[in-house]
């Protein structure tokens, strides 16, 4: 395992939808209808009014009015809701970061409590998937650099415990999130000092936050697998600024730090609110809460510096001036006599004032993104629709900024997201999972929209029972969180075994069984243990999000130690029961039993008693047997078992099953079958009789 074991939260193309909001959906879809129907009504008048050379009338023109509204709610409606649905609470992005940070507490050697508060605030999707590792990188800075050691804590008179604090909180147009630790704070001297030897006398003046956020500055005396490479607080910044956000710091010597993202709250990504213009003959729209000002301009106000940059004064500030058309890569706007109109927008670089040829209003759109590989200009986003059916360009404001001040820092586009530096995801796992418009086949298994479903019920399932194993160890009598561990685990064992990854189901029934002699008092909650317990379920984890495909088998040192925990003689032998001798033993068959029996006799299908004595040593009886039944099952009919299924589940049984099934093969073909399972399921001995029920 990683020295800092984490969930990597598999992004893909669905989410779960509120009710409520599919019943929003639906109405509005109703009134759509209405709307439709009425504009229908109006062209059919309108026709009639121009054949006949009338006018439309008072209520035709009522009529205009009405389809107007309706569509302009309906839109803003329909907007809202998606938003709605693209919320899910920050808890989810929480529960990611809870099993790393302590790991990285234990290997570290630093006691510290870390506590998550403001978990049911809603953000959007794609903020809560981003914020992954920003938050890790921060919670690892406040672990390792900011908590101290529990002896300099006792000598500066603070608990023993240090104390780091994950909030979010919910503004009217931002998302605040803020992770606070009570340790030692910044050694602001040490960090310039360190600035000076890396970026000279200058650079050493420049604010702090900018200074530690600067690639490669680091004052760890030595690079670990946690810190001392000097990129984490860039990453940060940088994922904060790719959306519009901004990253603060305060810092307390002997009191701690804290860093507070805020981030605004994301619209639709495909519906903005525009200002629209015209430069030459095309027609551009750009976010409205992008501009400044947009003011008529006497050109006689336009400086020229060195004979060719241009800039002009706007509130007692200097504002660079450029041509739209031309940063654009057309041909420049031609010059004139009248007032210029001038549009000032800020981007992360800065603020850049454009000559525009015409200002033409505010207008809700909706961005179609165009493809990377038509070669655009960085600085367009997309294309539109204007009113009346034209076409322009949405404009990327950030790009267009640092294009005009000459800044080559990347765009959204360029961006990519570093993964934590202990993180060993391939690249490819972390492709969105596109839908296909037909199932695709895989070994037995279909694709499709319920299999994608299911893989993203498993992923949620073993995320919330690491939570609860996190909560157990610190909380070890909590019996109803070892229940709900319990039912997580089941539950996602059921999943598996229908996704047909019948190694991860195996490993999963084992830990199952641990966690049941957890619920029982046969087993006690121990470092060591819980430890174990984390790391099969990232085991479990890593292999869901392979699925649908082929995930790898359990490690052979995992497995072992998973098998070495429930597999002992003398938790087997707890109950005082025998399970030996079973061969002589009879079954004792219910009257719907009988009922199946007869039914495969009336099919031609033939009976047996099969007995199966398993290696010992190997792995736990009641392990091999669970498995074989499951591969027999396959080949027939499992009619009754000695021991009980429930016993085989529970793990209360021996080295010897006996099995009463039907099968449409052959005494040569059912011993063939038990001959290739042998090296399978480490079988000592199997014998097969065919019987009836008429024994019983």
């Amino acid at each position: 395992m990683t020295e800092v074991a984490t969930i990597q939260k598999r992004v893909v193309d669905r989410m779960q939808v509120r009710i409520e909001h599919l019943d929003t959906l639906l109405g509005l879809a109703g009134e759509v209808i209405i709307t439709a129907a009425n504009l229908q009504d109006l062209e059919r008048r309108t026709n009639a009014t121009s054949q006949s050379n009338d006018c439309l009338g008072n209520e035709g023109l009522h009529l205009i009015k009405s389809c107007n509204q309706a569509t302009r709610r309906i839109s803003q409606d329909l907007h809202d809701l998606v938003m709605a649905i693209r919320l899910v609470e920050i808890d989810e992005t929480f529960r990611l970061l809870r099993r790393p940070v302590r790991d990285l507490c234990r290997n570290l050697g630093r006691d510290a409590e870390v506590v998550f508060e403001g978990s049911s605030t809603l953000i959007d999707k794609a903020l809560a998937e981003r914020l992954v590792d920003p938050l890790l990188h921060l919670l690892r800075n406040a672990v390792d650099h900011g908590v101290e050691t529990t002896i300099d804590r006792k000598r500066a008179d603070k608990t023993l415990q240090g104390q780091v604090v994950v909030t979010a909180n919910d503004g009217e147009n931002e998302t605040m999130i803020s992770v606070a630790d009570d340790g030692a704070g910044i050694d602001e001297e040490a960090v310039r000092a360190r600035a000076r030897d890396l970026l000279g006398e200058a650079a050493a003046n420049r604010p702090l936050l900018d200074l530690i956020c600067e690639p490669g500055l680091s004052t760890a005396g030595q690079v670990t697998g946690t810190s001392g490479r000097g990129v984490g607080l860039d990453l940060v910044r940088t994922v904060v600024d790719d959306f519009d956000g901004e990253l603060t710091l305060s810092t307390q010597p002997g009191r701690g730090t804290t860093f507070t993202l805020r981030v605004p709250k994301l619209r639709a990504v495909n519906i903005i609110d525009a200002l629209t213009l015209r430069a030459g003959d095309s027609l551009y729209a750009l976010p409205i809460d992008k501009v400044t000002a947009n003011i008529g301009l006497n050109p006689a106000d336009v400086n020229t510096a060195f004979d060719r940059e241009r800039h002009i004064t706007h509130q007692e500030r200097i504002v660079p001036l450029h041509d739209l058309q031309g940063l654009l890569d057309n041909a420049p706007l031609e010059d004139t006599d009248g007032l210029l109109p001038v549009i000032i927008l800020r981007g992360r670089s800065g603020e850049a004032a454009f000559v525009v040829s015409e200002f033409l209003g505010p207008q809700k759109l909706v961005n179609i993104p165009l493809d990377e590989d038509l070669g655009h200009h960085r600085a367009v986003a997309g294309t539109t629709v204007f009113t009346g059916g034209k076409l322009g360009l949405t404009l990327d404001v950030d790009a267009l900024v640092a294009a005009a001040l000459g800044d080559t820092a990347p765009t959204r586009t360029d961006l990519e997201v570093l993964s934590p530096a202990t993180a060993t995801t391939d690249p490819a796992d972390e492709a969105d999972i596109a839908p296909t418009s037909e199932p695709e086949a895989q070994g037995n298994l279909v694709i499709g929209e319920d299999t994608g479903q299911l893989i993203d019920e498993l992923i949620t399932n073993l995320g919330k029972l690491q939570d609860s194993l996190l909560t157990l160890e610190s909380d070890a009598g909590n019996e109803d969180e070892l229940n709900h561990a319990f039912r997580r685990l089941h539950a996602a064992k059921g999943h598996l075994s229908v996704l047909e990854a019948e190694p991860q189901t195996a490993f999963a029934h084992h830990l199952e069984t641990a966690l049941d002699y957890l619920r029982a008092g046969r087993l006690s909650i121990t470092p060591q243990r819980m430890d174990l317990l984390l790391d099969c379920v990232s085991y479990l984890v890593e292999s869901a999000n392979t699925l649908p495909g082929l995930p790898e088998s359990p490690p052979a040192e995992l497995l072992s130690q998973l098998v070495d925990l429930t597999a002992s003689d003398a938790v087997e032998a707890e109950d005082g029961r025998d399970y030996t001798s079973l061969a002589r033993q009879p079954f004792d068959l219910s009257a719907s039993a009988q009922l199946q029996v007869l039914s495969a006799l009336k099919r031609g299908e033939r009976t047996y008693e099969t007995f199966f004595e398993f290696e010992a040593g190997r792995q736990p009886g009641f392990l091999a047997a669970y498995l074989l039944l499951r591969r027999v099952g396959k080949a027939g009919t499992v009619l009754a078992t000695l021991p009980d299924v429930s016993d085989l589940e529970q793990g209360r049984c021996g080295r010897e099953v006996k099995i009463l099934w039907s099968t449409s093969q052959d005494e040569g073909e059912v011993d063939t079958l038990f001959d290739r399972l042998t090296p399978l399921y480490n079988l000592r001995e199997h014998r097969s009789i065919p019987t009836t029920i008429f024994s019983y």
